[in-house]
């Protein structure tokens, strides 16, 4: 993995490639970032595999508008325990963990976000997965709606 690492990061910062992104999101990031909200990254991606992809994206640079990076290291993403644990990270109080919004397309990162109190919506986007179980989430189809 650690080679694997250092051959993106030589293809990224050569131009080789770029980090793919939904075409929407640039706009809505910088949006949000002038309306001060901070918004951060979990991914099952290592935090650097999460910055080159941000850092060299089809939209240029978009780290500074991303506030931290989180990876497996802090959990299972279907556990609620490393949700409040990054609420924790992030200094976010247990009884404000609702004023914390998780985005994601899979339902069980919803349900365990939402069991560790924060608000939560489903992506449903062309080119991710359907999601077929019944739920009760807000969903969402474009950053432009958020």
């Amino acid at each position: 993995k650690a080679l694997q690492g250092l051959i993106w990061e030589q293809a990224y910062k050569n131009g080789s490639i770029h980090g793919a992104v939904f075409e929407d999101f640039p706009a809505a990031l910088q949006r949000w970032t002038k309306a001060g909200t901070k918004v951060s990254i979990y991914s099952s991606g290592s935090r650097h595999a999460q910055q080159l992809l941000f850092g060299h994206s089809v939209h240029g640079d978009l780290r500074p508008h991303l506030n931290a990076y989180f990876d497996t290291a802090v959990g299972p993403k279907q556990a609620a325990a490393s949700y409040r644990d990054i609420l924790l990270s992030l200094g976010v109080p247990t009884e404000e963990a609702g004023s914390a919004l998780f985005l994601t397309d899979i339902l069980g990162e919803a349900r365990a976000a939402s069991e560790a109190g924060l608000s939560t919506m489903l992506s449903l986007r062309t080119g991710n997965a359907p999601i077929t179980e019944q739920h009760a989430f807000k969903t969402f189809s474009s950053f432009e709606d958020l």
